[in-house]
């Protein structure tokens, strides 16, 4: 690797930092040499901590493939099998006519059928395994059949973590300590599944505008919710190219797209895959909290591209694009910035009316990206971040006119109207979001409870009525039943009774 090379990578990187676009740390090799490593920023902005190559950062969704390495290597010790169903570790699954088809196989390549968290409308957070399966029972209707076609599934991977210890016998977390991280050398990786696991080296996460985001520790690691550095994910990198872990001839079975009935898949076990002009490129991204993280591999020629980062939503897809065309000595164009954080400050700056001409004037350009995801994000912070729900309302109503075939747009701003107490205009957003996209479970579940209130709501006039009605029929038995009393009791005297007295007389 010629040092222009790495300077024009070290160039890059730092223009990214100055435009408030990256803070974490990179790593770059080839044929197994690291050609390029640095960090920027801070770790922890209120202690003033930096961010280093060893700085442990949370990579979200690429602990993925730490746990298809698991199932692989309790596979290979013929422990499990893939085309076991994954009812034989968890026989809560077992009298289901859906989760009882699905295999460990499905899982590992998200051919299982079952959707993601949100698309079946459910909270994981503070899920413990047994809320999982309890709550992933409840939705079995909206399962399709398993090898049906590839649909991501972070629930699947979550029913692998269970899987590993029930299988194993050991915690998640030590498994893959024992088994993982230390053949492979990755000293500073841990499973965050206690607060005990962080120290004060850990990267703290924040949110894309500066808010504090860290996440807490995970009950259902499997789909995420490990940390590691550049310099550990480098060594699992290496690791991948010899037998130290699992067979080669394992790991390229691994390193396949699952086989679909319908459409096409490029996703192996824990890895997407791509052909690029014949080689073999494997990547995947992490996302949780406030963090990002990516990991690139060419297989070939053994190029390799790390991100870690603790400040909001910076585009790893993007950046790698860059470093793999200076890799290649071909331009590159710098990504976009942030619309999302361009129109915040205009809205905290001038007001919501200002930010939606800024918006006008922004889009006619190609510097700032101004795609859903943003305009999503920022919605969402006004919402729920600074309790704006008015400008929120405007944020994600100019989304739907941006983008109005998008169910997720009008999910979001249904969302607002609830908050607002906006009723009918929340139902009408959510329609519009099940119309476009019947599998948005989150829209589906909010309209059922939106119409199902509307419906008790017009109820209770009936209801009342007929309440006035039953007390009314109350009222008049207990006054016959006291005048038939009454007129028993006159029938023969009382002991006691006090004798009757004409109104207006003396006793």
């Amino acid at each position: 690797m010629s040092p222009d090379r790495s300077a024009e990578i070290d160039k890059l990187m730092s223009t990214l930092f100055e435009r408030g676009q990256f803070n974490g740390t990179v790593l770059v090799a080839e044929q197994g040499e690291i050609i390029y490593r640095k960090a920027f920023g801070k770790a922890n902005f209120q202690t003033g901590a930096d961010f280093t190559p060893e700085t442990p950062s949370n990579i979200g969704s690429v602990t993925k493939q730490f746990t298809a390495m698991a199932i692989m290597t309790l596979a290979e010790r013929k422990e499990l099998s893939y085309d076991d169903p994954v009812s034989k570790y968890i026989p809560e699954f077992s009298h289901s006519a859906h989760f009882s088809k699905i295999t460990l196989g499905n899982l590992l390549n998200h051919t299982s059928g079952i959707p993601d968290y949100g698309d079946l409308g459910i909270d994981d957070s503070g899920l413990d395994q047994k809320g999982l399966i309890a709550a992933l029972l409840k939705k079995e209707d909206a399962l399709a059949k398993p090898g049906l076609k590839y649909k991501y599934s972070n629930p699947g991977y979550a029913l692998l973590g269970i899987v590993v210890e029930r299988a194993s016998g050991k915690r998640f977390g030590d498994f893959l300590e024992q088994e993982i991280f230390k053949p492979a050398g990755m000293s500073n990786t841990f499973v965050y599944d206690s607060a005990g696991k962080k120290n004060a080296r850990t990267a703290v996460g924040y949110g894309q505008f500066g808010q504090v985001d860290d996440g807490g520790p995970t009950a259902i690691p499997g789909d995420g919710g490990m940390y590691s550095t550049v310099v550990d994910l480098f060594r699992w990198d290496q690791v991948l190219y010899t037998d130290k872990l699992v067979r080669q001839s394992v790991l390229a079975e691994a390193f396949s797209p699952g086989k679909v009935e319908q459409g096409t898949s490029t996703y192996g076990f824990g890895w997407n895959i791509a052909d690029e002009s014949g080689t073999k490129y494997l990547w995947h991204q992490g996302n949780q909290a406030g963090f990002r993280a990516f990991i690139g591999r060419r297989l070939s020629d053994r190029v390799t591209v790390i991100m870690l980062t603790n400040k909001g939503n910076s585009k790893r897809l993007d950046i790698n694009t860059a470093i793999q065309n200076i890799l290649a000595a071909k331009p590159y164009v710098l990504p976009k910035q942030s619309g999302a954080e361009k129109l915040y400050k205009a809205i905290h700056d001038f007001g919501i009316q200002a930010a939606l001409e800024m918006y006008n004037a922004l889009k006619n350009g190609n510097e700032y990206d101004l795609g859903e995801s943003e305009l999503n994000t920022l919605g969402y912070q006004l919402l729920y971040g600074d309790k704006r729900v008015g400008e929120a309302i405007a944020v994600f109503k100019l989304n739907t006119s941006a983008y109005p075939k998008s169910s997720n747009a009008f999910d979001s701003l249904g969302e607002a109207y609830r908050s607002n107490g906006e009723r009918n205009l929340a139902v009408n957003s959510y329609k519009t979001a099940v119309k476009l996209d019947p599998a948005n479970g989150h829209a589906v579940a909010m309209l059922r409870e939106l119409e199902l209130g509307r419906t008790l709501w017009r109820a209770i006039p009936t209801i009342s009525a007929m309440g006035v009605m039953l007390v009314a029929a109350i009222l008049v038995k207990r006054r016959f039943r006291k005048r038939i009393r009454s007129k028993v009791v006159g029938a023969g005297p009382k002991q006691n009774a006090r004798p009757n007295v004409p109104k207006g007389c003396a006793t």
